[in-house]
């Protein structure tokens, strides 16, 4: 009996005490099922505290920190300051945070939502408040395999509301972890971490003018996992773009990716189903998305002929490329068009042959053109085409008893790759003949008798021979 009544005077003294002055447990604090606790002043955790309690509040009139000198865990949260709590350490929810009034300021700290449902998090008035620009701002929410919309409540520092959401469509997303901030109109300062942002260019040109001024970190740590995300910018971020578009940078690229299909946007914001790589993300608009870049180009002699191959990342409104020549690498002439593509997100590659090129060292250019008639020149090359005289030849060929010698010629200007290949393609065969180099032994004894083709590669030119192996 004794016991009993001592737990009725702990419920009654934690639910009716407003003080306004702070708390401080430096011994073992225990909430139990049914107490609702609010606090009006600073939450100060130096000892060990348990939270089992209905829910606990913060009602403070002024701004209310909460420190630990470990990471908190309360079980129903609620965020009820119009004047702002602010987190001073890393704090876990069990089951749910409530938003009812005022910023939850995360304040460089982690804010953990351990309960999967989408209803764990839910406000009237409060909102999350993440905005520091080296992305340490961040809320967590361990999503795994739900297939609900999440909404994260986020808000400017000026309290304007701007959600974000992430609906899961399949797979294991596990952990999913956001962080955002706003930017200057010109989008500085860039994400630097956990993934450096480098431009804002589109064509070579500075396209901040048509990117809404916030970033978004979005990281997901499931083994899989597609998602529908939303995002929301304040008006003042967005001004007068329209049609906006979310764009992921693709940090291995260093590249912002095209925008992906299917998306809708309103004023606002902008929702992008079939998600499954995250990272950084913006919004573009005004028709003028992020830039599309180059992955590959590549020209090398062989033979007679000089081969170019080229790899884009994405396209939009892209027409056609023009391959220019030239043998002082200063005046360029047109050789030839390639049509481009279809317009996407997907890597596309191309490939062009100069069947009359010049002779000695000249260069090519890739030049592309838009639909509307704007250029860009992406990329230069140089190729040398007298590194193989006319004539490289192996003998004998036929080969009897497995072992040749390649000819070169004259000593190889530059270190030389050499593969010997069977008519599958499988190399049989392969070694680097270094500069100086013009007569090169090779020993095929263990072949069975065949055709094979040799082939010598330089970082500039290369040259194939078929050979017979009896």
């Amino acid at each position: 009996m004794r016991n009993s009544q001592l737990f009725i005077a702990l419920i009654f003294v934690c639910t009716f005490a407003q003080a306004q002055h702070q708390f401080t447990n430096t011994g073992n604090f225990r909430t139990f099922p049914g107490a609702t606790i609010s606090f009006f002043g600073d939450f100060v955790n130096n000892g060990v505290f348990t939270d089992a309690a209905q829910s606990i509040s913060f009602r403070g009139g002024a701004n209310q920190f909460i420190f630990a000198s470990t990471t908190l865990t309360f079980n129903n949260f609620i965020a009820d300051n119009a004047m702002n709590v602010r987190l001073q350490s890393d704090v876990n929810i069990s089951n749910t945070l409530t938003l009812t009034a005022g910023a939850l300021d995360l304040n460089s700290r982690r804010l953990t939502i351990q309960n999967a449902l989408p209803t764990a998090v839910s406000r009237t008035g409060g909102y999350i408040l993440s905005e520091k620009t080296n992305n340490t701002s961040q809320l967590r929410w361990i999503i795994g395999t739900n297939t609900s919309a999440h909404v994260f409540p986020f808000g400017t520092s000026t309290g304007v509301y701007i959600p974000f959401t992430v609906l899961p469509t399949a797979g294991n997303l596990g952990n999913v972890t956001v962080s955002t901030f706003p930017t200057a109109t010109n989008n500085t300062p860039y994400p630097t971490v956990p993934v450096a942002v480098t431009d804002m260019n589109r064509l070579g040109v500075d396209n901040s003018a048509n990117v809404v001024d916030r970033f978004w970190q979005i990281d997901k740590d499931g083994p899989s996992g597609t998602a529908t995300l939303t995002f929301q910018a304040a008006p003042a971020e967005v001004g007068t773009i329209t049609s906006l578009q979310a764009q992921r940078w693709n940090g291995t690229t260093g590249t912002w990716e095209n925008p992906l299909p299917g998306q809708t946007s309103n004023a606002t914001g902008v929702t992008v189903p079939d998600v499954t790589n995250f990272s950084p993300w913006t919004l573009s608009g005004n028709n003028a998305p992020l830039p599309v870049e180059l992955l590959v180009f590549t020209a090398k002699g062989v033979e007679t002929r000089v081969e170019l191959n080229w790899t884009t990342a994405s396209e939009r409104n892209n027409d056609y490329f023009t391959i220019q020549r030239s043998k002082d690498g200063r005046t360029f002439s047109d050789v030839g068009t390639v049509a481009a593509g279809p317009n996407g997100h997907n890597v596309q590659k191309y490939d062009y042959t100069d069947h009359d090129p010049l002779p000695g060292k000249s260069y090519y250019m890739l030049k592309q053109t838009d639909l509307d008639g704007t250029m860009e020149f992406l990329a230069i090359r140089m190729v040398q085409m007298d590194e193989f005289p006319p004539g490289l030849t192996v003998y004998p060929n036929p080969v009897e008893g497995g072992q040749f010698s390649i000819d070169f010629k004259s000593p190889l200007k530059q270190d030389t790759f050499v593969t010997i290949s069977d008519l599958v393609g499988k190399i049989i065969f392969s070694s680097v003949v270094v500069a100086g180099t013009r007569y090169y032994p090779v020993d095929l004894e263990n072949s069975p008798a065949g055709v094979y083709m040799l082939r010598t590669t330089s970082p500039q030119s290369g040259f194939e021979l078929k050979i017979m192996v009896k």
